[in-house]
This record gives structure tokens, C-alpha cells and sequence, in this order.
């Protein structure tokens, strides 16, 4: 498989992710939403995108914060050895991961942010300013966001349980929020999580265009997939746990 097919060819991939470009159009599918959502902020409440991610001052130190503390979390996360059905092989060359970065990163970034300021900035503080209770500005958005993410088609029996798993992380990134009254802290964690599931280690066959390396399963293997949600569920506690540390005033 060419790391950059024709146009022409590059249709087929668009649902599995299974080549570079594949992945940067998905991601850069992220930008009229991110510009319609700018609109609507404008006409509708006067305000701009970047008014929702907080003040710029302790989104940079709060983001930067999580940052060093995350990043050695999740590298030594991957450093754990797992069973030979989880263990991840390498999907490319490091040469050839080093040169898809430079556009890779940035379209991560948009990805990210979009969905943070929609789901944090917009909904869950909007909700925040008409319900006092946090099982409405919490739990709303992020059933939405878990929703969202409800793939039966490709995930079969396993849809509603990583849906689950989702609606965990949502959860996770709007405790963050509320906590530092700004977006940087669920950015930061948020970006981190995307980037090792997309660059580092993706399923086989499924969204790994990016990725270094590969576990040895699709979204196909049932008792695979399965044997991984623990391990999520982990991953997304202890990223939270030591992004709220790392948040302490």
C-alpha cells in the first residue's frame, strides 16, 4: 500500500484510515466545523472561538502543566509488556513516521481543539450557566460526545461498551475543566490520548495510516477488543488522576 495514493484511489480508504492522506482529509474535516461553530458563537452570543477556551494565560501554563506530567505517564504505559495478542508490532519505518509529522501534528491539534471547545467550551459551559447540577453540564455533553462515538457497523457487539469508554474520557475532560476553569488541562490530555492512538499504536487495518506501530487485531476481533477496554479504562484514570495533580493551585 502506497503511503500516498491518487485522488482517484484514495476514496476506498476513507473509512478504515488505512493511509496517510485518508487521515489528514478526516481530520481536516474538522475545520468547517470548527468555523461553523465560530459563526454561530459570533451572530448568536457575540463572542469568538478562542473566548471559549479560557484565559490564554493559564490555558498555556495549565496546558503545559499537564503536558509534562502526562507525556512520561503514557510512555510508560506503553513501555508495559502486554500479552502477544495486544502487543503492538511496527506498522512503518521511523524515517517514514518522522516525515508524515509535520502535517500529521497540526491536523491532530485542529481535531482536538474542535471537539474540546464544542463539547467543554461551548456546551458544557453553556449548560453550566443554566443548571446548577453537574449531571446536566457534565453528564450531557458527554453522553453526546460517547454517542458520537457509537460505531456498531464496525465494532459489532463491542460498539456500546468502547461508546462507554468514550463517554468516560468526556467525562474525564470536563471534571478537568470545571476544575481549572479553562480548556488547556482536557487539550492537553486529549491531545496526548489522540496522538497514541493514531500516530503510535492504532488497530490493523483500522485508522493506522499514522501510526508507528500496529496491535495485531482489527475492530473484528471481538475477544481482542474486549481484552483491551480494561486497559483503556486504566489509561483514562490515570491520565485524569494525574492531570488533576498536575492542575493543583
Amino acid at each position: 500500500m502506497r503511503l500516498f495514493p491518487g485522488w482517484s484511489d484514495l476514496a476506498p480508504h476513507l473509512s478504515d484510515g488505512t493511509v496517510p492522506m485518508a487521515i489528514w482529509v478526516l481530520l481536516l474535516n474538522f475545520a468547517p466545523l470548527l468555523l461553523s461553530l465560530a459563526i454561530v458563537l459570533h451572530v448568536l452570543h457575540s463572542r469568538s472561538v478562542v473566548a471559549l477556551l479560557g484565559p490564554r494565560r493559564l490555558v498555556l501554563f495549565d496546558t503545559r502543566r499537564v503536558l509534562r506530567r502526562a507525556v512520561p505517564l503514557y510512555l510508560v504505559i506503553f513501555l508495559i509488556p502486554l500479552p502477544d495478542a495486544l502487543a503492538a508490532e511496527w506498522n512503518m519505518s521511523l524515517s517514514a513516521w518522522l516525515v508524515l509529522l509535520p502535517l500529521s501534528v497540526p491536523l491532530l491539534i485542529l481535531q482536538v481543539t474542535t471537539e474540546e471547545v464544542l463539547f467543554r467550551g461551548y456546551l458544557q459551559s453553556h449548560l453550566a450557566a443554566r443548571f446548577s447540577s453537574p449531571l446536566v453540564w457534565m453528564l450531557v455533553p458527554s453522553a453526546l460526545f460517547a454517542f458520537l462515538h457509537y460505531d456498531p457497523e464496525t465494532f459489532g457487539p463491542n460498539a456500546l461498551a468502547l461508546a462507554g469508554v468514550t463517554g468516560l474520557f468526556a467525562l474525564a475532560a470536563a471534571d478537568l475543566t470545571a476544575r481549572a476553569g479553562n480548556l488547556g488541562p482536557a487539550l492537553a490530555l486529549h491531545f496526548i490520548n489522540n496522538v497514541v492512538a493514531l500516530l503510535v499504536t492504532s488497530m490493523d487495518g483500522y485508522w493506522d495510516g499514522l501510526a508507528l506501530f500496529t496491535v495485531p487485531y482489527d475492530p473484528s476481533n471481538v475477544e481482542a477488543v474486549q481484552a483491551s477496554l480494561p486497559i483503556e479504562v486504566l489509561v483514562i484514570f490515570c491520565g485524569w488522576l494525574v492531570a488533576r495533580i498536575a492542575i493543583r493551585r
